[in-house]
Order: structure tokens, then sequence, then C-alpha cells
């Protein structure tokens, strides 16, 4: 039962246009930056957005449909629930509204709970619940009336960080459960690519790419893109300069890179060129010798997740490093600092027009 998407979402001066597919078993993430227009393509589904298009399930349309009449289940962030209703009667609420008599709505409500939430008080008000409570009742209600479609937004976005693992591995089990198509809303790079199957990027309103984790860690299409998979993404003119070595031009600066194998050596447009951020060594002093490039710049930020950092830096052309929050420690990073950064030539990988990247 395939989810097919293709709306226009007029939003004060801005449309934001979204399409795509998703598959029954798999789960899509969009992701982008807020004010992407993430939400508002999951509200398109949902019916709670006036549109232009189509929004079609196993190839019925569902936009002269009101929300309750779509057959899908929405978890909505920070939970949406019904304040001056009990815990169990947020959860019977899809169903009563479906025309479920109230005991079998609540014996239902019930077992979505004792799945979902068991720890959490039916009885309770949702002002009681921390941002992990509410989530579970969230997603249990989204379930309660089985629906065809399960759409979550930002169902980690009030969930403080030490609650989230066990959320995720939660959340994780329920939708390999759930038969039909998924649709996250995340800005989160750590629950996309461990939650979706796919991931749809989502920039000023617009897609500019789609594909596996994988597909778009490898060749990310956008500078938003790279940096959402946790790479460095950089575009520009390729020269050859020594024997075996070549000048990647950008608009922001120069890389020295490795010429690739078999290419002629002759300016080559529009090549672009990843760079993990683990690949790049941060110091204090600056390095001389091996490797080529080197950078000198500000640290604009510098951001710790578990035991590791990442470090933005206003380098020529701007980096992203990750080191061990250890190695922060004892090198001092810290905003406004100026530091230098290295990497070896042989660490950035080129796409060349025209080439299969894998081959470079």
């Amino acid at each position: 039962m395939p989810l097919d998407v293709d709306v226009e979402v007029r939003r004060g001066d801005r449309t934001i246009a979204v399409a795509f597919a998703v598959d029954d078993g798999e789960t899509v993430a969009l992701v982008g930056r807020n004010g992407a227009g993430k939400t508002t393509a999951l509200e398109a589904i949902a019916g709670i957005a006036v549109v232009t298009g189509r929004v079609d399930l196993d190839g019925r349309s569902l936009v002269s449909l009101p929300p309750e009449g779509r057959g899908i289940g929405v978890a909505f962030q920070d939970g949406m629930l019904f304040p001056k209703l009990s815990v169990l009667e947020n959860v019977a609420f899809p169903l009563r509204a479906g025309g479920v008599g109230r005991e079998e709505a609540r014996t239902r409500a019930r077992e979505r709970l004792a799945e979902l939430a068991p720890d959490v008080d039916p009885g309770a008000r949702p002002a009681t619940l921390s941002g992990g409570e509410r989530q579970r009742v969230a997603l249990a209600r989204a379930l309660a009336a089985e629906p065809k479609v399960l759409l979550l937004d930002e169902p980690f976005a009030a969930v403080d960080a030490e609650a989230k693992p066990e959320l995720r591995a939660m959340l994780r089990r329920t939708l390999a459960s759930f038969n039909g198509p998924r649709v996250l809303v995340t800005h989160d790079p750590v629950e996309a690519m461990t939650l979706a199957d796919r991931l749809v990027l989502l920039e000023d309103g617009r897609v500019t790419q789609t594909g596996t984790p994988d597909e778009v860690r490898r060749h990310p299409a956008t500078r938003y893109a790279a940096e959402f998979v946790g790479t460095n993404l950089f575009q520009g003119e390729l020269v050859p300069d020594d024997a075996g070595v070549g000048l990647l031009r950008t608009g922001g600066g120069e890389l020295t890179v490795v010429w690739p194998e078999g290419l002629p050596r002759v300016p080559v447009a529009d090549v672009r060129a990843t760079l993990s951020p683990a690949e790049i060594a941060l110091h204090t002093e600056e390095p001389h010798g091996s490797p080529r490039n080197v950078f000198r710049g500000a640290v604009e930020e510098v951001a710790a997740v578990g035991g590791r950092a990442r470090i933005r830096l206003r380098t020529t052309p701007p980096l992203v490093a990750e080191l061990t929050t250890g190695s922060v420690d004892r090198l001092g990073i810290v905003a406004g600092r100026d530091v230098w950064a290295s990497c070896k030539a042989v660490e950035i990988r080129l796409m060349v027009p025209g080439e299969e990247p894998d081959t470079l």
C-alpha cells in the first residue's frame, strides 16, 4: 500500500513543493534545517495543511478526505497531547472519533499503553509526564486506531539526552513491526541514519536529494547534505599541478588532491570532492612537512555528542573536523581560538563529472 506524495503548500510568500514516495514497510526520513518545510510536508499528508497536488495511498487520492478519514496516525512534536484528558483518554481519542464505543476504545488504548508506555499511569495528565513519556503516549495514540500510514514529527525534540537511546530503540522496534509506509521528520542525523531506510533532504521548501543514508553519504549533492551525513563537500575546478597531484580551486580556497588515475591532465570544471571530518587533524601550532593541506582559521563552534566532538572552522575553505572530546580538552579547542587544520591529499575523495566516483 505505497504512499505517493507530490504537493505544493503556500505559507505566506513561500511555496513548499515536496514530492516523494514511500513503500510498505519502508521508513523515509524528511530531513532539513529549521524552516525547510519538513513539518509542512507532514501536515499536507495528514490533511492539516491546504495543498495543491496529490497525496495517494495505494492509488487512492486522500486530498479530498478529512484528516480523520485518511487512515493516518500522527505523533506530533512534543506529543501534542490534550492537556485536560488523561493519558488513557488521549490514546482512546482517535478510536472514539472513529466511532468505536467507549469501553472498547479504552480497552484497546490500555493494550497500546501496556505495549509502548508500560510505566506510565493511564490516569495521569500530560503535564505530569516527562518528555519521553509524552512521546510514548503520543506514539500509542498514533497507533491506537491501527492506521495504514504512520507519521512522526521530531519524536525526540522534547526528550532528555539520557532518555533518547532507550526511546530510540523502542521506536525502532515499533517501526519494524508496522507494515505500512512510515514517514519520520527530523533534523537529527543520528535519528535519520539509524531509523530510516531512505532520506529525503529538504532545503528552502524543495527536495534537493533522495537516497539511502549510504548513498547520500557517498555522493552528497549539496553542502547541507554533506554536513548532515557528516562529511565536508567541496566543488570547483580541478587543475593539474605537480606530477600526480592536482589543485581543486573552489570559491572558498584551494585544496591539494591526488590526480585521478587515467584522467587526462587538463583542467576539469564542476568537480566535487568529499573529506571526512575524522580525517582532519587540528593543531595549536603550524604543522610542517606532510600532509600537503594546511589551513588556519578560528574555531566557530564545538558540538560534543558522547565521546566525540564536531568542530566547525572558519578556514578557507570552511571545514568541519571531528575529534574525541579528550583531544578537544587536551588541545584547548574552544570557540574563537585560532587553530591549524591539516589533511592528506589522499583523503580527499574526488567526484569528476562523467566518471564513476567509486573508481576514482
